[in-house]
């Protein structure tokens, strides 16, 4: 007897598979779709907290050396000692001559005048030595003559300065405070505060300038740490770098500083809103999410208009999408073997004879014989 392989209904195994593997895929390509924009949304919004965090850290540090220089500017010997030199008659000639000797020789300058060994000034020396955020502290009279300062300074007269005459502000007085940049005299990355210094009446005697250390204002954008691509980044407005762990010089530009740009003056110009976030090419080629966080500075001091922007490479944030993904292919590959087998079975179940329930027998369908007539 010979064995017969079991008969297949073509249109149903066709029908099965055509219907069933393209639903399989496309419904397995919207998973990955909407798993990948998932994370990338979870990711940007990750990173959204940790930028605003950092930029909080970031003012609250400011704030925080803002108050110190006010509460310093009110010490009884500080102004005590600006309120005595305000009281020397001025001679602006003499001022600057002094001045000229103080840059030529400020050690010989310094001896000569005892500006560094009074009593308010070894207070300052020793505030520096003790603190090392202050790199320099100094205080004038309110015709800004040098009367007190915790090291040798780069000049005396001061009243030529731009911080000394926004600070004094014609005997009002108000605070100044100036961006992130190297100073000279100090030799340090450094941001600059002065501060009126007032007597109880109120009367404006004097200005103190701390010239303080900006590392560890930024130590939270230095420490940051969230993969082997990831990067924070303190910037202006304009694109350029306040500070970053990478060396860079003054002047340097945050690699996606041009598409910042552009998504600032959308927001301004109200035609974007949402999270500051965006995609960008960066300098090795790699694809990079970017998301900006604004400083609150900006609202009391205008120059201070900084962001802090995170990167990271988009290779390291779908990582842990890309392992999922083998295993989202290895089910499809299971399932779609399910669907075959489902398909083989009712394609062979369809295509065998129908059973009479009565005898038990396979009622096999012939095909129609014509009825010949019989020769005569």
């Amino acid at each position: 007897m010979r064995y017969r392989l079991p008969a297949l209904n073509t249109r149903v195994l066709t029908a099965v598979l055509v219907v069933g593997l393209p639903v399989l895929a496309i419904g397995t390509a919207v998973v990955l779709a909407i798993g990948q924009i998932r994370l990338k949304d979870a990711e940007a919004a990750r990173l959204e907290r940790i930028a605003e965090y950092v930029a909080g850290s970031v003012d609250a540090y400011f704030f925080r050396s803002i108050l110190d220089t006010a509460v310093l500017a009110r010490v009884p010997a500080v102004r005590r000692t600006a309120e005595e030199g305000s009281a020397r008659p001025f001679d602006r000639d003499a001022a600057l001559e002094l001045d000229r000797e103080w840059q030529r020789d400020g050690a010989a300058a310094a001896a000569r005048t005892g500006l560094l060994e009074s009593e308010t000034a070894q207070f300052l020396a020793d505030l520096r030595q003790h603190d090392s955020v202050f790199r320099e502290i100094l205080l004038t009279d309110r015709y800004g003559r040098l009367v007190a300062a915790s090291n040798i300074t780069s000049d005396y007269f001061q009243a030529d300065e731009s911080w000394w005459y926004d600070a004094f502000d014609q005997g009002r007085g108000r605070v100044h405070v100036t961006d992130v940049r190297r100073d000279e005299s100090a030799g340090v990355y450094a941001f600059e505060i002065a501060m009126p210094v007032p007597l109880p009446t109120g009367e404006i005697v004097g200005v103190m300038k701390i010239v303080a250390d900006s590392r560890e204002m930024l130590a939270d954008v230095a420490g940051l740490d969230l993969g082997d691509t990831a990067e924070a980044t303190l910037v202006r407005s304009d694109g350029s770098i306040v500070f970053s762990r990478r060396p860079h010089a003054p002047g340097d530009r945050f690699f996606a500083a041009d598409l910042m740009r552009q998504q600032l003056d959308a927001r301004a110009q109200g035609t974007a809103t949402g999270p500051l976030q965006f995609e960008a090419g960066a300098e090795d080629r790699s694809h990079r999410l970017v998301v900006l966080a604004q400083s609150q500075l900006r609202q009391t001091y205008p120059d201070l208009d900084w962001y802090v922007a995170l990167s990271v490479a988009e290779n390291e944030m779908l990582a842990p999408f890309r392992s999922l993904f083998w295993y989202l292919m290895i089910a499809f590959a299971l399932t779609a073997i399910a669907v075959l087998a489902i398909a083989l079975w009712f394609s062979l179940r369809l295509a065998a004879p129908t059973i009479d329930p009565a005898t038990g027998l396979h009622l096999v369908e012939h095909p129609a014989v014509r009825q010949l007539d019989a020769e005569p």
